[in-house]
Formats: structure tokens, sequence, C-alpha cells
């Protein structure tokens, strides 16, 4: 196997997609897609995301230092590519996607009432590091719909979350065997 040293390409893959929202100090909220989030801790449960410096949504995260973390199914990826290319200084995204606000329990921002996963997130630290800083949040309640559990545990065959890598969208696809069976 040759390897070519490049630059500027990510390469950790795939990556999830997720919608962000975020609320303005009069509580009007918005929301974009991520795919640079990430579990930091499971006990208590910390949540990272990248957001870029120059973003409407940065510029609402530092004022409120709330946001939800949401995982939206397959069936909502046009509302996701539609809300990562457009900003909501201009209009309501929420509206432009046709998705619906609901309000969080323990945060301002809201959850997307859509989303099968929610995550509601106070923002503990924040790490500069040039065209994005990483916000991590410490989840203060989550939120799942029943329809994706299976027991205690999320059923991905149901929840179908969507993936991003080399700028494309992608679905879960086959189960290769379970954590600590030695996959025999």
């Amino acid at each position: 196997m040759v390897k070519k040293l490049v630059s500027g390409i990510i390469g950790l893959m795939p990556l999830p997609l997720t919608l962000v929202a975020v609320a303005n100090k009069g509580n009007v909220p918005d929301v974009f897609t991520a795919s640079w989030v990430g579990v930091l801790c499971t006990d208590p449960l910390y949540i990272g995301v990248g957001i870029g410096a120059g973003s409407y949504s940065h510029e609402l995260i530092e004022d409120n230092g709330e946001f939800t973390v949401n995982v939206m199914q397959e069936g909502f990826v046009r509302e996701m590519d539609r809300l990562g290319s457009t900003s909501g200084r201009d209009f309501d995204k929420f509206e432009q996607a046709r998705l619906t606000p609901h309000p969080a329990k323990e945060v301002k921002a809201p959850t997307v009432l859509e989303a099968a996963i929610s995550i509601e997130c106070k923002v503990q630290d924040v790490v500069r590091l040039g065209s994005h800083d990483f916000y991590i949040g410490r989840a203060l309640a989550t939120h799942v719909d029943e329809s994706v559990l299976d027991g205690d545990k999320i059923n991905v065959e149901e929840l179908r979350p969507v993936s991003y890598a080399a700028d494309s969208y992608w679905s879960i696809g086959r189960k290769l065997g379970q954590v600590g069976s030695g996959l025999e």
C-alpha cells in the first residue's frame, strides 16, 4: 500500500450528521447541520461540537452558552443538507426546512421535534482552534423517540442515522458483530 501525504483532507470518516439548535437572547431559534460532533465522556455525558468561528450559530452559542444536538433519521437528509448551506442571519431556518422547534426541558435552545434523539447541553468549556471553536457541553437531558428503542438500547436499524464522509451523505450499512463477542 502506498500512502500519499496530503493536506486539507479530513481523515476521520464517517462523521455523524446531526442538527444542532441554538437560540438568541430573545429565544428565537436557529438550527444548523453539524458533523464535527462527538461523545467526549459518558458519565457524566459530555458532547463536543465544532462550530465555524464566523457563523451566526457561533454568535448565538457564544451569547447563550446552550445548544441541543439532534439525531435525525435518513428520511430528513434533504432538510439537513439545506440547513448546512444557509445562514439563519437571513431567515428562519426551522421554517425553511419545515422542521419544528420544540421547547427543551433544561436549556433555552430548542430541540427539533422531528429528531429521533435530542440531547440538551450547557457549554462547560470552549477550545479556540482557528477556523472553528470546539464547544464542550454537559448533557442535562436526553430525549429518545420510543420507536428507535429496543429495551434500554438504541436500535440502529430502526434509527437509520445519517453520516457524512468525503462530501457525501451515507446511511449505516450492516451490522458486523457485537462488541466483546470475539467476532467469531
